[in-house]
């Protein structure tokens, strides 16, 4: 067979010296990717495929004949279809509709939908050479091709040591080991075509076992295959815990076998009947719902129903490939749904400690522990005590306990953001921290979504604090400012940051420059007192001391040429310095202890 080639948007055959330019249409979602359990589009959000798979392609059967444009044309713009199976067989190593097979394959591309190309076997191990050869030969086309998914394994049923019929979880971990190498190997080959398209991995006794594949997913080289998704499939009225024909049946625990997979690894639903898993006798409509309220759309799980034909229960079509049948009906009211994508989590956040507050900035500095949103277990706003005395910043004594932005990287993404409202334009972004012994890790800094900067912190031996300058770039105007932390191996502590002009860090043991003024102001404490140094010019017309609880122990006009001024006889504990200037207020904190 001649197969057309879509190695690129466009195919150009020559004819008399003309090119001729046939186009294929990029889908909704473009490139498909995995990330954890979860199958997401170019925009990184969760997406949903719902669609029809096709009946075995087989000439002669009942599906045969619907393998043609004017069905999909139904499929698409009728049913609303996002994605086809295509269910070439391949049964027993033999190719059988091919022809068929390969056109509704390339007229799916040009309507602009996702297709998968399965391998339409229960003995698909057995031809491993066989499948090598097409997947090696499809991924080859088909590799710039947003559009296609390869499904390597239809049903695995018993393979190796385990029983036939035999559908219990200790039979299907045999047919699994014996089917791991198959799956492996084929998924290899795609790989090394340089393919990134989405690859379907069969799962033991009929594509019910995934929670025995997520015990032992298939590996490139002791690492996880990019892209890689899980089959999983279910006919309503034999399967689920209340199913109609479990009591004639037997069997009922088909959705615990998803439940401990679908959390570990990416699921795809690539076939679901409404009918018994035999493709007739009755519709279970109660169990369908079932499914779909309970797994399918709860968690956003993709799907393509069995099947784009007419003759049995399961099929799909009435009259015509527009008329739906009783199952039919019941697949075009889960089809008609207008959402299929979702923002996850990890992209919007949780509410943090700040919620929707806006802080303006950058007259002061903002405590990094008040964000308002964040993601990741391990992020948290959390007191942070000292056993150590900060040498970098002698204003903290050891005992003192505050609050803290505190990250730690178990999961990727870890990030905490703020709403800020800056009165001036902004290059960089200062904070401090304090790191553990080992790695620090690094810091990415996005202003409204888009990277700035990142910078690595050095170890802070989990003693003395540091600074990190970070490009940020920031407008006038109200923005989300998100910290990205990445990879610290330990306990990252994240004091305060502000916006700032200035490229350099601060020298470690000098005091931080804040607020209206664009030249340093020192605080030095030390045994029950402190003292303010000033620059030249500073401007400031008055300053007052006060303690955390209002209590104001001096307060004196300022004149331009006072470069210093102090206080006395303080307890341990916080104290307020407040510097006015033509109606601003600057106001900074400190501790002193009693050393």
């Amino acid at each position: 067979m001649r197969q057309r080639n879509l190695l690129s948007v466009f195919l150009l055959i020559i004819v008399c010296g003309v090119f001729i330019n046939v186009s294929a249409k990029d889908p909704k979602h473009g490139w498909l990717r995995t990330y954890k359990n979860y199958l997401l589009n170019e925009e990184g959000n969760i997406v949903q495929l719902r669609g029809l798979s096709m009946y075995w392609s087989t000439p002669g059967w009942i599906g045969y004949d619907w393998y043609n444009n004017g069905t999909i044309d139904a499929l698409v713009d009728t049913w609303k279809c996002n994605v086809v199976r295509v269910a070439w067989d391949h049964n027993n190593g033999q190719d059988q509709g091919g022809d068929k097979a390969q056109a509704v394959i390339d007229y799916c591309i040009q309507k602009g939908i996702y297709v998968l190309i399965d391998w339409h076997s229960h003995t698909a191990h057995q031809q491993e050479s066989q499948a090598v050869q097409f997947f090696t030969s499809k991924a080859q086309q088909y590799k710039d091709v947003p559009n296609v998914i390869f499904e390597i394994y239809n049903e695995p049923i018993v393979a190796g040591d385990a029983t036939p019929e035999n559908g219990s979880v200790a039979n299907a971990r045999l047919t699994w080991v014996a089917i791991k190498p198959y799956l492996t190997n084929v998924t290899k080959a795609i790989r090394n075509t340089g393919s990134k398209n989405i690859v379907l991995l069969g799962t033991p006794y009929y594509c019910q076992h995934v929670g025995v594949a997520a015990e032992d997913p298939v590996l490139d080289n002791g690492k996880p295959f990019e892209n890689v998704m899980y089959s999983f499939h279910f006919y309503a009225a034999s399967h689920g815990p209340n199913a109609m024909y479990v009591s004639q049946d037997g069997g009922g625990m088909e959705a615990t076998y998803l439940e401990t997979g679908m959390f570990k690894i990416p699921v795809f639903v690539s076939e679901w009947g409404t009918c018994h898993r035999d493709g007739g006798q009755s519709i279970d409509e109660t169990n369908t719902h079932w499914w779909f309220d309970e797994y399918i759309d709860k968690y956003h799980l993709s799907w393509c129903n069995w099947s784009a034909s007419r003759g049995e229960t399961s099929s799909a079509f009435g009259g015509s490939a527009t008329s739906p049948s009783a199952s039919g009906s019941i697949v075009k009211q889960l089809l008609n749904k207008s959402e299929d994508e979702w923002e996850p989590e990890w992209k919007t956040g949780l509410p943090g400690p700040a919620d929707g507050s806006v802080f303006d900035m950058p007259v002061d500095y903002h405590p990094a522990a008040s964000y308002n949103r964040y993601y990741g277990a391990s992020v948290e706003a959390a007191p942070a005590g000292y056993s150590y005395r900060d040498e970098g910043d002698r204003r903290l004594p050891g005992t003192r306990a505050y609050d803290v932005l505190q990250a730690t990287t178990s999961t990727e993404p870890n990030w905490a953001s703020y709403k800020i409202k800056s009165s001036s334009a902004t290059q960089y972004i200062l904070f401090r921290y304090l790191a553990p012994d080992a790695s620090a890790g690094k810091v990415e800094i996005l202003v409204d979504e888009g990277k700035t900067g990142e910078v690595d912190l050095s170890s802070t031996d989990g003693k003395n604090w540091k600074y990190a300058v970070v490009p940020a770039d920031i407008s006038t105007g109200e923005h989300d400012v998100k910290f990205n932390f990445i990879d610290p191996d330990g306990v990252l502590k994240i004091e305060w940051f502000e916006l700032t002009d200035n490229s350099e860090p601060p020298v470690v043991g000098t005091t931080v420059r804040r607020g209206i003024s664009t030249l340093p102001v020192g605080i030095i404490p030390s045994e029950n007192s402190l003292t303010v140094t000033l620059p030249p010019d500073h401007g400031y017309t008055r300053y007052s001391i006060f303690s955390a609880n209002g209590r104001v122990v001096k307060s004196e006009t300022l004149e331009n040429g006072i470069r210093f001024f102090n206080a006395d006889h303080l307890s341990n504990g916080m104290w307020f310095v407040k510097l006015e200037k033509n109606g601003s207020q600057k106001l900074m904190k400190t501790f002193v202890g009693n050393r």
